[in-house]
C-alpha cells in the first residue's frame, strides 16, 4: 500500500509539472503577437500633365502709328510723313519721292488705316495729306496730323492670362516714309513679349543711308533686329492690351539729344542707333526742333483676336491752341525733290492727345519667367486609416485574451502529489510512537 502511494504521488508530481510547463508555453505564445500581413505598397501614380492656362493664338492684331510726327506734314514743301504697306522698292538714288502707283494700302496681313473721326478705315492716297476732317495738314508745326496707323494681322503665339505673359510674332512689312520717301526704312516681322507687367516690341529694320549734306548719297544698310518699343506698364486684359511706349525722360548715349526741353525723350537706344546709320536719328529723339512734341511715342494696341478689339487708341480733334508757328528748318531736313506731292481729299475730325510731362527712364524689361513645374513629390499619398490604426494598437488588442486553464490544472496536480507523498510518511511516524 505504501509503495502504491509513492508511485501515485510521483506520477501526480510529473503530471503537474507537465501541465505547468504547458501553461508557461501557452502564456509565452499568447505574449507573441501574430504578425499582420505586410501591406502591399500601392503603385506610384503617374504624374499628370502640368496644369496650365496657356492659350494658343493665331489671329492677333497689332496696331501702331509710331508717333504724331509719322503722320505729319514734312519740312520740304509738298511732302509728308506716311506709311505704305509692304516693302517700298529701292529708288536707286536719294531725293526721290513716292508716287501714287507705288503706294500700297495693304500687302498680305499688313494694312494702313486712317481714323475718320469715328472709326478706323482703309487709308487712301488722297487722305495721306489731310487730317481726319479732310482739312490740309498745313505746316509741320500746325498740330494737324493725317492720323494713320499700320496694322499687322494674323499674329501667332501664346497667352497665359493667369500668369500675365504673352508672346506674339507677326509676318509682313510696312514702309515708314519721311518727306514722302526721300528718307525711309522698312519695319518687318514684329515680335512682342510681355511678362511681369512689362513688355518689349522688337522688329527687323532695313533701309538706305542718306545724307543731309549730300542728298544724292544713297546706299543700302544691312537689316538688323532692334527694340522699337519698351512698354513699362502693360495691363493684359481679356481682349488684349493698350500700352504707351517709354519715350519721355529716356536718355540716349552717342547722339546729339536735346535734354533741356519739356519734350526730352527718345525711342529705344538700339532703334535710334540704327536710324543714325540711315542719317535720320534726329527724327526719333528730342533734338531741339519745333516738332519735338510730335516725336513722342504713341500708344499701341494688341488684340488677341481680330473679332474682339481692346480699348482702342483714337486721335483727338486738333487743339484750339495749335498754330502755324514759323520755325526754322530743322538740321535733319533733306533737300526737297521737285516731284509733285500727293493730292488732297476728305474724311472726318481728330488729332493728338495731351502728352504727359517728363517721366523717368524705364528699367529694362524682365525676361518672361518660366512657369514652375509641378513636382510629383509635392503631393503626399496617405495610407488607409485601417493600416495606420493597426500599427498603433497595443499587443493585447492584437493577440486576444491569454489562456489560463493550464495554470489551474497544473497547480491542482502538484498539490495532490504533495499530499500523496506526505501521507505515508506521516502514517509511519504515527506507528512508531510508543503507547
Amino acid at each position: 500500500m505504501r509503495e502504491w502511494r509513492r508511485v501515485g504521488g510521483v506520477a501526480a508530481l510529473l503530471a503537474g509539472l507537465l501541465l505547468v510547463v504547458a501553461g508557461a508555453g501557452a502564456y509565452a505564445a499568447s505574449e507573441t503577437p501574430t504578425p499582420s500581413a505586410t501591406p502591399t505598397p500601392s503603385a506610384t501614380p503617374t504624374p499628370s500633365a502640368t496644369p496650365t492656362s496657356a492659350e494658343h493664338l493665331d489671329d492677333a492684331v497689332l496696331r501702331w502709328g509710331l508717333n504724331d510726327e509719322s503722320s505729319n506734314a514734312a519740312w520740304a514743301p509738298g511732302t509728308y510723313n506716311l506709311f505704305s504697306a509692304g516693302v517700298h522698292p529701292d529708288p536707286g538714288r536719294g531725293g526721290v519721292t513716292l508716287t501714287a502707283a507705288q503706294w500700297r494700302q495693304r500687302v498680305g496681313e499688313v494694312a494702313v488705316e486712317k481714323w475718320d473721326g469715328s472709326r478706323w478705315r482703309p487709308a487712301t492716297w488722297a487722305g495721306l495729306s489731310t487730317d481726319s476732317s479732310g482739312a490740309p495738314l498745313g505746316s509741320p508745326t500746325a498740330g494737324r496730323f493725317s492720323n494713320h496707323t499700320f496694322v499687322f494681322s494674323g499674329g501667332e503665339g501664346v497667352v497665359d492670362r493667369a500668369a500675365g505673359t504673352l508672346s506674339l510674332t507677326w509676318k509682313g512689312s510696312v514702309s515708314v516714309l519721311y518727306y514722302s520717301g526721300m528718307s525711309y526704312f522698312v519695319l518687318s516681322d514684329p515680335a512682342l513679349e510681355v511678362a511681369d507687367g512689362r513688355g518689349r516690341l522688337t522688329a527687323r529694320l532695313s533701309g538706305y543711308a542718306s545724307s543731309v549734306a549730300d542728298p544724292s548719297q544713297w546706299a543700302p544698310v544691312p537689316a538688323a533686329r532692334v527694340t522699337v518699343a519698351e512698354l513699362p506698364e502693360v495691363d493684359l486684359e481679356e481682349a488684349g492690351l493698350t500700352a504707351t511706349p517709354a519715350y519721355l525722360g529716356v536718355r540716349l548715349s552717342g547722339h546729339d539729344q536735346d535734354t533741356a526741353g519739356r519734350w526730352t525723350g527718345a525711342f529705344p537706344q538700339s532703334m535710334v542707333d540704327y536710324m543714325a546709320r540711315l542719317g535720320t536719328a534726329a527724327f526719333w529723339h528730342s533734338s531741339g526742333s519745333a516738332t519735338d512734341e510730335f516725336k513722342v511715342a504713341a500708344p499701341l494696341t494688341v488684340a488677341l483676336d481680330s473679332a474682339t478689339q481692346p480699348p482702342g487708341v483714337t486721335p483727338e480733334p486738333p487743339s484750339s491752341t495749335a498754330s502755324e508757328v514759323a520755325a526754322p528748318t530743322p538740321p535733319d531736313r533733306p533737300t526737297p525733290d521737285p516731284t509733285p506731292s500727293p493730292s488732297t481729299s476728305a474724311p472726318p475730325a481728330s488729332t493728338p492727345a495731351a502728352r504727359p510731362v517728363e517721366a523717368p527712364a524705364p528699367a529694362p524689361v524682365a525676361a518672361p519667367a518660366a512657369p514652375s513645374p509641378v513636382r510629383p513629390g509635392d503631393t503626399l499619398l496617405a495610407r488607409p486609416a485601417t493600416e495606420a490604426a493597426a500599427e498603433l494598437r497595443p499587443v493585447s488588442a492584437v493577440s486576444g485574451p491569454r489562456p489560463s486553464w493550464p495554470w489551474w490544472a497544473g497547480s491542482g496536480l502538484l498539490l495532490s502529489a504533495a499530499l500523496l507523498l506526505l501521507a505515508p510518511a506521516s502514517g509511519a511516524a504515527h506507528r512508531k510512537e510508543p503507547r
